[in-house]
């Protein structure tokens, strides 16, 4: 009797083997469960990470852009006051520094623009040096850098007069002027709406009107001295 009773307790019943199962089976897939919403968390935030750089970058970009906008004359007539800064409602083109990733501190043609197809499009600096190429009818290559991918709108408003004597409002186009505007405001949508909302940006050039340019009391618009 003691021979039979120790073989029985020192194996397992069919029941016990069941139960052992069932609990190694839930264990799994807790554990499994966690990993998996471990690394989804881990995905997000990654994600988030990235967005988050992606923003402090192209906002960069543009804050530089246009608090370092150059007032240069769009052409070599002395009797055209036009300054090279054309603002449209969806594109903005002016003369300033390009970032220090590209060529730091050499003034360039600059764009900003959408390109590809809708909605999920991507915003693209366009540049080109500021200087005559050899054949000189001709400009210098333009060259494209994509700033940022999955962009479904972008909006660029000016404040300022566009007329002496006018209240300064925000444009939606500023082109053809003798001055530049005293604030740009850019507004971008992203085209995946699990990445966060960006804030509007809005900058100020730091100088608005060229030096070479003297206020004519008679006309009430600029007189080039070169």
């Amino acid at each position: 009797m003691n021979g039979l009773r120790d073989r029985d307790e020192a194996g397992f019943t069919l029941l016990e083997l069941l139960i052992a199962l069932t609990l190694v089976g839930l264990l799994s897939t807790l554990v499994f469960g966690g990993v998996r919403l471990a690394s989804r968390a881990w995905e997000k935030s990654d994600t988030r990470a990235e967005d988050a750089a992606d923003q402090w970058s192209v906002e960069h970009v543009l804050r530089h852009a246009i608090t370092a906008a150059y007032p240069g004359f769009a052409s070599r007539d002395r009797h055209d006051p036009t300054l090279a800064f054309n603002g449209e409602a969806q594109s903005l083109a002016l003369l300033a520094p390009l970032p220090w990733a590209l060529a730091a501190g050499v003034i360039a043609r600059m764009r900003f623009y959408l390109t590809g197809d809708k909605p999920a499009q991507r915003l693209v600096l366009a540049w080109r040096l500021d200087l005559p190429a050899a054949d000189a009818e001709t400009d210098l290559p333009e060259q494209e850098v994509v700033l940022l991918d999955r962009v479904r709108a972008l909006g660029f408003a000016y404040f300022g007069a566009l007329e002496p004597g006018q209240a300064p409002v925000w444009q939606h186009r500023w082109a053809e002027q003798s001055t530049l505007p005293q604030l740009v405001r850019v507004h971008l949508e992203r085209s995946d709406p699990a990445l966060p909302v960006w804030p509007d940006l809005i900058a100020a050039p730091q100088v608005t009107v060229n030096s070479a340019c003297r206020f004519d009391p008679l006309t009430a618009e600029c007189r080039r001295t070169q």
